[in-house]
């Protein structure tokens, strides 16, 4: 494996992983280890051959449990600071922040609104057309599709997410569902 899937489109994880207020989330134990091995290692090489390594290492179940705990504290956090600094934190803010410059992207997707639901029919992402390129699905989806729900909280923990399906895992579409509980 020479290309690094991770490095060349996901640039933000080197941050993510790096961070260090991690280490606070896993004060002991074998998660404090696979932590401190990520952030030591992540710049280093190529990361799915990292990733990979540490779940051969450490057990698959136990790398994604600390490396999805990362992601949605980091996720969480950075959206809660989008909101703040921009001083609206309504689903449409949202809704426009986040899937406002995906088209550019190459992100192909419908939305419907009704009432204070908004579902979008995702049947194209090019974050896993690239995973699936580079054999890395499972890994995308929990680098790239889990920062879903934890945005969502972070910006407005009164607008609620909901997914049943992903690319990412396989199926033709992702079905986005955000529901604002306070309108």
């Amino acid at each position: 494996m020479t290309k690094d899937f991770l490095a060349e489109h996901a640039p933000w994880l080197d941050d993510t992983f790096s961070d260090p207020h991690n280490a606070a989330l896993f004060p002991e134990g074998q998660p404090a280890v696979i932590q401190r091995e990520l952030a030591g290692r992540w710049k280093s090489g190529n990361r799915l051959v990292l990733l990979n390594d540490l779940a051969e290492r450490f057990g698959e179940e136990p790398l994604l449990a600390v490396v999805d705990a990362i992601i949605a504290d980091t996720s969480r956090r950075g959206w809660e600071r989008t909101a703040k600094e921009s001083g609206e934190n309504s689903l449409e803010a949202f809704i426009q922040k986040l899937w406002g410059p995906l088209p550019d992207i190459g992100f192909v997707f419908t939305s419907e609104k009704t009432g204070n639901r908004t579902q979008f029919r995702v049947t194209r992402c090019p974050l896993a057309d690239l995973a699936k390129e580079a054999g890395a699905e499972k890994w995308g989806y929990h680098l790239i599709c889990l920062t879903d729900e934890p945005s969502v909280t972070g910006f407005n923990p009164q607008i609620t997410f909901s997914r049943t399906r992903t690319i990412m895992q396989g199926h033709p579409v992702c079905d986005h569902c955000y529901t604002d509980t306070a309108a």
